[in-house]
């Protein structure tokens, strides 16, 4: 979807798909998808807070290594081989989940309550930090555009950056 930009706002950054924009004025976030759309936006000067969280669940990989030491003990102890492949096949499995199942999420929170939120899949560690860099300059020149009364000392509207 286009994002429609307000009266002398510019596009500073934008995700690879879209989902996320960066403009001097807004952070936005579109998501849509079949039958859903979510969007939240949320104004720079309202930005209070921005994380990044990485999420897993580390109970995989303890009921998973359970599972496989069991399972390599029970073929010492010579028990039945459908229950030794049992154990190693479910050790094995919960493992695999763990690893397809951990995801960073960025947050950003307004002083009015809401929450952006969306996860950086396919992004790399740098392009994430990068666009929470981006997003604090964005928000200090945009502190600095209002303090001024709108427009820089040679009267014209602030320009950050260039999108990248």
């Amino acid at each position: 979807m286009e994002l429609s930009l307000l009266d002398g706002e510019r596009l500073l950054h934008q995700s690879p798909n879209q989902v996320v924009s960066l403009t001097t004025h807004r952070v936005r976030l579109h998501r849509a998808s079949g039958s859903a759309a979510h969007i939240v936006s949320m104004m720079l000067e309202k930005v209070s807070s921005c994380e990044i969280r990485y999420l897993s669940h580390p109970w995989l990989v303890l009921v998973g290594a359970l599972l496989a030491v069991s399972g390599v003990l029970a073929l010492f102890q010579r028990v039945e081989p459908g229950i030794v492949a049992l154990l190693l096949l479910l050790g094995g499995v919960l493992l695999i989940a763990y690893f397809a199942s951990r995801y960073h999420v960025v947050s950003i929170a307004s002083d009015g309550g809401t929450r952006l939120s969306f996860e950086t899949k396919g992004m790399q560690r740098e392009v994430v930090i990068g666009f929470i860099d981006n997003l604090e300059q964005a928000k200090n020149q945009r502190m600095l555009q209002l303090s001024q009364g709108g427009h820089s000392q040679a009267g014209q509207p602030n320009v950050l950056y260039a999108a990248r």
